[in-house]
């Protein structure tokens, strides 16, 4: 038993030492009096792997229901079995940007031990926050009835965070591991290749409806260099101020499209049909799987036109195991008319080549639902700064959606003003990052976004045009 306890003695102070947690759990459990002798130092023995970086946020909630139904319900017990479920579990940084979280509504399942919430690793945004509830929660738990702690995170205004299920699946990945290495092993001809063609489908009937996204624009942009990247170093982060505000950009979108669609409820005043929409696109990025430009302009499209995101798979037996590849992409735009009411349909033919054969799929593309609005007005974007990019009109043209930015219209002046504004921005950054410019980084054109933006909110063109919202609303 002496050597036991020694073990565990050793193993906490190595996770303390390894993980710079400031209380680690494991001693506590080791000292509790109940159960068989020597019970305790071994559950805490195992404990030691629940914290590990690899190991399922699910596994300690259920230590803890261990710890009380093997050690009893003593005071030093429920004490123990509390730390374990509040203690923070490590993450590699250099593979994950946040913490994961167990989506499991049914764990803990000791009554004792629900709407107890995790301490959050405080190099991570919002953290300060949720270690403060955290530490409540020991005392005065949340109400947990049907609900994940992952659910009660996400009602306390915390989102960063990978849920992770009992079984190990995750609807939320944070994404693949940064600078791991990989293996090539030697392997027999596939039996068949299948190539996945982006492409875009008319809005189901769930994006019908006026969509208002009140005060935010749910935009985001995928731009190289940002502050603390490498300059060849591209991530997704949202394009409006509101919404952005405290969000630190990623290498994984869903963890973007995520905090927008929760910004609608929190921050931005949007109605239902907006947050709908968000929704659905969120699950429609998270399917799509890619982490590029495209998926960027993929979501752009969807939230702001309704625009649905689908695969096409076009499969091949190839005779070799050379790998397929997409030879030529062309855009073919078809026009008709009726009754004076322009429909225009864009079909994609996409040549797949594979081992030196090629398959044309075609796939029309009926126009989308658009919240455009092309009449011209005058513009009342006031802001004059001008590196690497002109200022970006906003053209008011009255009506129910009064505000134009390069042909989408908006209800309020600020989103419009800030959509305005992220466009100049990520002309900046491209010209900041072409050809090795040195005159000028993408962190100065964040900066004069970050002008552009107060200008928004501030000069007295805002303020004209948020009393001229307000006059439009009385009388309509």
């Amino acid at each position: 038993m002496y050597s036991q306890v020694i073990l565990v003695s050793l193993l906490a102070a190595v996770a303390q030492a390894r993980f710079g947690q400031e209380q680690v759990p494991i001693p506590a459990i080791a000292a509790v009096n109940g159960g068989s002798p020597g019970e305790a130092p071994t559950i805490a023995g195992a404990a030691v792997s629940d914290l590990l970086a690899a190991a399922n946020p699910c596994v300690k909630l259920k230590r803890g229901d261990q710890i009380l139904a093997e050690l009893g319900t003593g005071a030093d017990s429920i004490a123990a079995a509390k730390g374990i479920v509040a203690a923070e579990q490590n993450f590699n940084p250099f593979t994950f940007s946040n913490p994961a979280i167990c989506t499991d509504p049914s764990l803990p399942a000791n009554p004792i031990l629900r709407g107890i919430i995790p301490l959050i690793d405080p190099a991570v945004n919002g953290s300060a926050a949720v270690n403060a509830l955290s530490k409540k929660t020991l005392t005065t738990p949340l109400n947990a009835d049907g609900k994940s702690i992952a659910d009660l995170l996400k009602e306390n205004g915390f989102t960063d965070f990978r849920g992770i299920a009992n079984d190990g699946s995750g609807p939320v990945v944070s994404g693949d591991p940064v600078g791991a290495s990989s293996t090539t092993k030697a392997a027999a001809p596939p039996a068949a290749s299948t190539t996945a063609v982006q492409n875009v489908a008319q809005p189901t009937a769930t994006d019908s409806g006026a969509v208002d996204y009140g005060l935010c624009n749910p935009n985001m942009d995928f731009v190289a260099g940002r502050p603390g990247r490498k300059p060849d170093e591209s991530t997704f982060l949202p394009i409006d101020p509101l919404t952005k505000q405290g969000q630190q950009d990623a290498l994984n979108p869903n963890i973007i499209t995520n905090r927008i669609c929760d910004q609608l409820t929190n921050v931005c005043q949007s109605n239902q049909a907006a947050k709908d929409r968000c929704r659905s696109c969120q699950a429609q990025i998270q399917a799509l799987g890619t982490r590029d430009a495209s998926t960027a302009v993929a979501w752009n499209d969807c939230v702001d036109n309704g625009v649905q995101i689908v695969s096409v798979a076009v499969s091949d037996t190839p005779a070799s195991t050379a790998a397929p590849a997409v030879s030529s992409v062309v855009n073919v735009v078809a026009a008709s008319s009726d009754a004076g009411c322009a429909v225009t349909q864009v079909i994609s033919i996409v040549t797949v080549t594979v081992n030196g054969g090629a398959t044309n799929v075609a796939v029309a593309t009926p126009a989308p639902v658009s919240n455009a609005n092309t009449a011209s007005g005058s513009n009342v974007q006031t802001f004059t700064g001008d590196l690497g990019a002109p200022p970006v009109p906003v053209q008011n043209v009255g009506g129910a959606r009064p505000f134009v930015v390069n042909g989408d219209s908006f209800v309020n002046f600020s989103a419009a003003c800030q959509r305005s504004c992220a466009v100049q921005h990520n002309a900046c950054a491209n010209a900041a990052n072409a050809g090795g410019n040195k005159a000028f980084s993408v962190g100065d054109c964040g900066n004069q976004e970050n002008e552009c933006d107060k200008n928004c909110s501030n000069g007295a063109a805002a303020r004209r045009q948020k009393r001229f919202i307000r006059v439009y609303r009385k009388r309509v």
